[in-house]
C-alpha cells in the first residue's frame, strides 16, 4: 500500500513599525513582505513493509494480531482453517474429485480386505452363502467409509460456519468462561472470502459423496435382505435338476446288481 505525505511552505508577512511624527511618538504597524520564499509542495510516498512497518521512519500498524487479540490463537477461524487443510485426513477435502474418489476407493479396498472379509467370514460361510458373505463384507466396509466421510464433512462444515459468521463464540480458558466476539469489518471480509471460495466447494463435494454412499448403503441393505431367498431359489433349482439324474443312476446300478 502507498501512502502520501504532503508538505507545503508558505510566505508569511513580517510586521514593521512606522512612525507618524517625531513629536507625538506614535506609529502604525505596516506589513511588508519578507524575503520571497518559494511556495512549494512536496509529496513523499511511503510504502508499507512486509512486517507491518513503513519506510521513511514511520511505523505502520499490523492489523491482524490487534483485531483478533481477544480470541485465542487456536480458536481464530482463519487458524482453524489452516490447521484443518494441513491435517492428514481433513486435507482430503481439498483434493480434486478424481483424487478424492481414488483415495476413498483405496480406503474401501483396504478396509474390505483387513476388516470386512474376516468379520463376514465369521458370520457367513463363503462356500455355502457366497452372496450374503460378499454383501455383508461390502456393506460393512461401505458403512465405515461413510462414517469417515461424515467426519471430514463435519469438520469442514464447522470451520465454514465460523468463517462466514459475523459473531463467533470462543473460550478464554475453558468451557465455563465462554465469550462472544464480533468480527471487525476487515476480519469479516477476509473470513468470508475464505469461506466462499475455499470451504464451500469442499462442503459441496462432501455432501455429494455422502448422498452417493447413502444410496449405495440402502441398495446394499436391500440386496442383503433378499439374498437369502435368492440363494434358496438357486439351491432348490440345482437340487431339482440333480435329483432325476441321481434316481436314474441308482436304478441302473440296481439293474446291474440284479443281473
Amino acid at each position: 500500500m502507498l501512502r502520501l505525505n504532503v508538505y507545503c511552505s508558505l510566505n508569511i508577512p513580517i510586521p514593521e513599525h512606522i512612525k507618524l511624527g517625531s513629536s507625538y511618538g506614535s506609529g502604525l504597524p505596516k506589513f511588508r513582505g519578507g524575503p520571497k520564499l518559494p511556495r512549494r509542495v512536496s509529496v513523499r510516498a511511503l510504502k508499507d513493509e512486509m512486517d507491518g512497518g513503513m519506510s521513511g521512519g514511520f511505523q505502520g500498524r499490523s492489523w491482524e494480531p490487534g483485531l483478533e487479540i481477544e480470541v485465542p490463537f487456536e480458536q481464530r477461524p482463519v487458524n482453524e482453517y489452516s490447521s484443518l487443510k494441513d491435517g492428514p485426513l481433513y486435507s482430503w477435502g481439498e483434493l480434486g474429485p478424481g483424487q478424492f474418489f481414488l483415495r476413498l476407493g483405496g480406503l474401501w479396498l483396504v478396509t474390505f480386505t483387513v476388516l470386512g472379509v474376516p468379520i463376514a467370514a465369521a458370520s457367513f460361510n463363503p462356500s455355502r452363502e457366497p452372496l450374503r458373505f460378499v454383501l455383508a463384507a461390502g456393506t460393512g466396509t461401505l458403512f465405515l467409509v461413510s462414517l469417515i466421510v461424515l467426519r471430514i464433512y463435519l469438520g469442514w462444515s464447522y470451520v465454514g460456519d465460523r468463517l462466514l459468521s459475523a459473531v463467533i463464540p470462543y473460550e478464554e480458558t475453558g468451557w465455563y468462561d465462554g465469550q462472544m466476539w464480533v468480527k471487525p469489518p476487515e476480519v469479516l471480509a477476509r473470513d468470508r472470502l475464505l469461506g466462499s471460495y475455499k470451504v464451500k466447494p469442499v462442503i459441496k463435494l462432501l455432501k455429494q459423496t455422502l448422498v452417493g454412499t447413502g444410496a449405495l448403503l440402502v441398495t446394499s441393505v436391500f440386496l442383503f435382505i433378499f439374498a437369502t431367498p435368492v440363494e434358496d431359489f438357486f439351491k432348490t433349482a440345482f437340487v431339482t435338476k440333480d435329483a432325476p439324474s441321481n434316481v436314474v443312476a441308482s436304478k441302473t446300478n440296481t439293474k446291474f446288481k440284479i443281473r
